[in-house]
């Protein structure tokens, strides 16, 4: 029997054995994790740069001029 799967759903690679899952499909998923090592870097990046942006307890300008 075989099962039904949607393209961009990820819930079979997790739960299911690899060798019942189709060949397109798992060509699919590790084309999709790749692409997402390819970006960590990026984002990695940007978080630290968002993050001292901002230190808590510094006054910032905004509307009501409170501490964030």
């Amino acid at each position: 029997m075989s099962i039904r799967i949607r393209k961009n759903n990820l819930l079979p690679w997790f739960t299911d054995d690899h060798r019942t899952l189709p060949d397109w499909y798992l060509k699919s998923c590790r084309k999709f994790f790749d692409s997402l090592k390819a970006q960590a870097p990026k984002a990695a990046s940007h978080k630290l740069i968002q993050k001292n942006l901002h230190k808590p307890g510094t006054r910032v300008k905004n509307r009501f001029n409170r501490k964030i």
